[in-house]
């Protein structure tokens, strides 16, 4: 099976570094590499739009003058949204990688210059996520109806105020789907490993973790949540907004959002209808 890659980044330098070692060996696991590359993209963007371009995998710079990557990569994830998509960036700060989460719903962001051992491990997890995700997706549903409601929502914070705040103001944004049906059915975990525990017997639809918890952060905390319910949504709530902390957060945690602390109504609410139609999209239904 061939893999078909979208390189884009300003500098043909960096272009041409990408290129060298990626097609050295050892490969990202599959039979070879078609790879495509662009200076602009704008231009990348019209490739991807052409009926014979199925890209596999992206990796976009940050930093770009006509259109900076998280941008980019919106706007890609449109034309493709299967593709799986990586993050380049010489350069960023707190904001920069609280975008990259919440705007562009990247599966990895890399730090310039980066080590050929990381970046092609990246790829070929990246790679391999997407094809389980394929596979999984395809997969008959025994029977299940596609959709179901209330959806299954799993909060997790050592706080049990926190968790009391974040299910009442849930409860007050969207109170019903339909006539007088709930939209969530609300679970509350102070210890993550029970919340773990939980989500073996049920998988949750959507989870908001908190990340400093004295028994299991939150990043291995959806690190290990991934393994059990990969469909699972996965939302990280944090006060702190160090890079560390975000890097990790997209690297190992895979999380879809960040939500900060303290956090604003609208945001909670537009947050969660973005999860909902996220989650739809991920299991098929309708």
């Amino acid at each position: 099976m061939w893999c078909r890659i979208l390189l884009v980044d300003d500098e043909p330098q960096v272009i041409a570094a990408l290129r060298r070692e990626l097609l050295r060996k050892p490969d990202v696991g599959h039979d070879g590499l078609e790879i495509e590359a662009f200076t602009a993209p704008a231009l990348a963007l019209a490739r991807a739009s052409e009926d014979d371009a199925a890209f596999d995998i992206v990796i976009a710079d940050y930093r770009m003058p006509e259109m900076d990557g998280i941008a980019f990569l919106r706007a890609l994830h449109a034309i493709q949204p299967g593709m799986a998509r990586i993050l380049l960036t010489g350069s960023t700060d707190t904001e920069g990688a609280i975008k990259a989460i919440n705007d562009a719903q990247i599966d990895f962001l890399i730090l310039k210059p980066w080590s050929e051992y990381d970046l092609k491990g990246r790829i070929a997890l990246a790679l391999h996520r997407r094809k389980t995700d394929l596979l999984h997706r395809s997969a008959p549903a025994s029977g299940q109806p596609l959709r179901h409601a209330p959806y299954r929502l799993m909060l997790v914070d050592d706080d049990e105020g926190v968790l009391k705040a974040l299910e009442r103001e849930i409860s007050l944004s969207g109170a019903a789907t339909s006539g007088r049906s709930p939209l969530f059915r609300i679970s509350r975990h102070t210890d993550p490993a029970e919340a773990l525990m939980a989500a073996a017997e049920e998988c949750p639809d959507l989870v908001i973790s908190d990340y400093a918890m004295p028994q299991i952060d939150g990043v291995t905390f959806f690190h290990q949540l991934r393994e059990i319910c990969p469909d699972a949504v996965r939302i990280m709530l944090s006060g702190r907004t160090d890079l560390a902390v975000l890097i990790d957060a997209i690297n190992v945690a895979g999380v879809y959002h960040f939500l900060g602390k303290p956090w604003q109504s609208a945001e909670l609410k537009s947050m969660l209808t973005q999860a909902l139609v996220y989650r739809d999209i991920l299991t098929g239904s309708r």
